[in-house]
């Protein structure tokens, strides 16, 4: 038998709500999801498997997610990993300079959009 492999997404959001709501939406899309409340658990999760795409929220209790977007693109084996970051500070996307993420989102989102981006980013690969 054939088995098609999920894709995988990794999120980086503190907020347990958005957690919960990134996993239903994309589970729903047929996508392995893993979630982290803090940047030490999403790095021990980057040990564990490679996702095909990293969504992350610029402000983490334990620090900034643009500094840990540029860490995971330093990495030999995260570079290739395509980054959704996502702010509710509505100048973010204006202020955001070097970021090496593909894209940004700003909270709150559309649902409709989000999927359409993860697809996009996911199918690329």
């Amino acid at each position: 038998m054939y088995y098609l492999m999920k894709k995988q997404v990794f999120v980086l959001e503190d907020d347990e709500g958005l957690r919960e709501l990134f996993s239903l939406l994309l589970e729903a899309e047929f996508f392995e999801v893993s979630t982290f409340p803090t940047i030490q658990s999403f790095w021990r999760g980057l040990d564990d498997a490679q996702p095909d795409l990293i969504i992350m929220d610029v402000m983490l209790p334990d620090g900034n997610g643009m500094e840990v977007s540029m860490e995971v693109r330093n990495q030999e084996k995260t570079s290739h990993i395509p980054i959704i970051m996502m702010s509710a500070h509505r100048d973010f996307n204006r202020d955001r300079g070097s970021s090496p993420a593909e894209e940004f989102i700003a909270k709150p989102f559309d649902i409709d959009h989000l999927i359409e981006r993860v697809n996009h980013y996911t199918q690329e690969i």
